[in-house]
């Protein structure tokens, strides 16, 4: 019996002592059974080299090895649209990476997936010639393709990211204590490689092409931010202690990064060298000239009811909203929270709360809309954008000496970290003076390529993606027989 409320299965056909129902739904057969009409479907494990040379998990670090240094430890929430993040997380001393990197074996045009967690399960990346000095945590494989298998990382990479594979990730993905693990059954996972020899060169020649594209745009990126974009939880850099006079305390605040003597002759040296005004946020906001809002919590209860984004913290990456935010809610959803929540183009994001993620930000695009965004989100909408350019508005609030100030005003609340009202205090270069014309056409620039990337990459699985019918979501009862 099969029906979309339950089915029932042989007892002979239980593998490996499993019962959880997801593991064994019909429809994922019917599925395969459809696309092999198209598709050739071989497991990962056959396409990949035998034994830990093609799958390896990472290797867990202890946290005392955090910000020992600028070697990435790539982390699952590090993989975004294909890449690993330029803003990584969590960076270890090259000691370290020395004494690792030969158990990790990382090597270009690796693949990446990401193994434990909860929606990121199955995320995948490659490893692009920029990123091959890396150490990967033990949440995430580390995945080698197989040269006689006669697949290309760049055609694998793109099958992963089919909703093909990922159904079948869910249903391999286990709750194991407090996280999900997909364990060695990733291996089991049929990927949808085109019968046409035409086609497989086709999408392997795009994806090869949009990975060459993201590593050019994130030079640029780094020239016009003048930034790496380390994610690093900046502390006083006069560790050595130093006095504030009493009447200098802000709001009576006694956190010493605050009143950090060292950032402010920086920030001083950084005005001085600039040869333009600068000016406070609050300032822009005093002014008329922008609009400062935080967004909302739909409640976990929202979350899966539909397809209309509703954006996170960690959705932001790389100066852009994530090609596929994690969470989604319904229109009814939208329409109760659209009025203080709802994000238009050009409106400007940053992370106000989290740790390492508070002062990320990013521009939205037509691409993105309509979406929701929730409370740990500030939005930046500029209100007059003859006076100011959104797009110099990002790349002001993106450099280093900006985004150190919001360091300096990131407090802890609880378990989290919060950058609070205090973003009003944060001080950037005129968007006014002339000189933000041309910093505005690059950043615009960098922003459509962006975008272009984002559709590429969308465009490139629908070649991937296998024509059967719609995968159901639910969770079937079952009975053994």
């Amino acid at each position: 019996m099969v029906t979309h409320l339950a089915f029932s299965l042989n007892r002979k056909a239980i593998v490996d002592g499993i019962l959880i129902p997801k593991y064994y739904d019909p429809e994922l057969d019917t599925a395969v059974r459809l696309a092999s009409r198209d598709f050739e479907l071989p497991t990962l494990g056959d396409v990949l080299l035998p034994g830990t040379g093609g799958s390896q998990l990472g290797t867990w670090i202890p946290r005392e090895h955090y910000g020992t240094g600028d070697v990435p430890y790539v982390r699952t929430s590090d993989l975004t649209n294909w890449r690993i993040r330029p803003d990584y997380k969590k960076g270890v001393a090259a000691t370290l990476y020395e004494e690792l990197k030969g158990r990790q074996d990382v090597k270009h045009l690796d693949l990446l997936m990401v193994a434990h967690g909860s929606y990121l399960v199955g995320t995948s990346a490659i490893v692009g010639e920029d990123d091959a000095k890396l150490l990967l945590q033990d949440h995430v494989f580390r995945l080698r393709v197989n040269p006689s298998a006669g697949v290309d990382p760049y055609l694998l990479l793109a099958a992963l990211t089919t909703n093909f594979v990922k159904r079948q990730v869910r249903a391999r993905q286990f709750s194991a204590d407090i996280i999900d693990k997909i364990g060695e059954r990733h291996l089991g996972i049929r990927v949808p490689l085109p019968q046409a020899d035409e086609r497989r060169a086709t999408v392997s020649r795009t994806v090869k092409a949009i990975v060459d594209q993201q590593t050019r745009i994130r030079k640029e990126i780094k020239q016009v931010s003048k930034s790496n974009l380390r994610m690093t939880r900046e502390r006083a850099e006069a560790r050595h202690g130093f006095t504030v006079v009493r009447r200098n305390l802000q709001g009576r605040i006694l956190i010493p990064k605050y009143y950090d003597p060292a950032l402010e002759a920086q920030l001083t040296e950084a005005q001085s060298d600039s040869g333009v005004p600068w000016v406070t946020l609050g300032e822009l906001l005093k002014d008329g000239v922008v609009l400062l809002g935080t967004g909302v919590e739909v409640g976990k209860m929202a979350y899966g009811t539909g397809t209309i984004p509703f954006i996170r913290t960690s959705d932001i990456a790389d100066w852009e909203v994530k090609r596929e935010p994690k969470q989604g809610v319904s229109q009814a959803v939208f329409a109760k929270y659209e009025r203080k929540a709802a994000l238009k183009p050009l409106d400007v994001l940053v992370v106000r709360d989290g740790t390492y993620l508070v002062g990320s930000s990013a521009l939205v695009t037509d691409a993105d809309v309509p979406a929701l965004f929730c409370g740990g989100i500030f939005r930046l909408r500029v209100k007059d954008k003859e006076r100011l350019d959104p797009h110099v508005l990002l790349a002001y609030l993106n450099l280093p000496i900006v985004r150190k100030q919001m360091r300096a005003r990131q407090f802890t609340r609880d378990v989290i970290d919060t950058l609070g009202n205090r973003i009003l205090e944060v001080t950037i270069p005129s968007p006014f003076h002339k000189s933000a014309a041309s910093v505005g056409e690059r950043v615009r620039s960098i922003v459509a390529e962006k975008s272009e990337i984002k559709a590429a990459i969308t465009s490139v699985v629908r070649l991937m993606e296998p024509e059967v019918p719609r995968i159901s979501v639910g969770r079937p009862g079952w009975s053994m027989r």
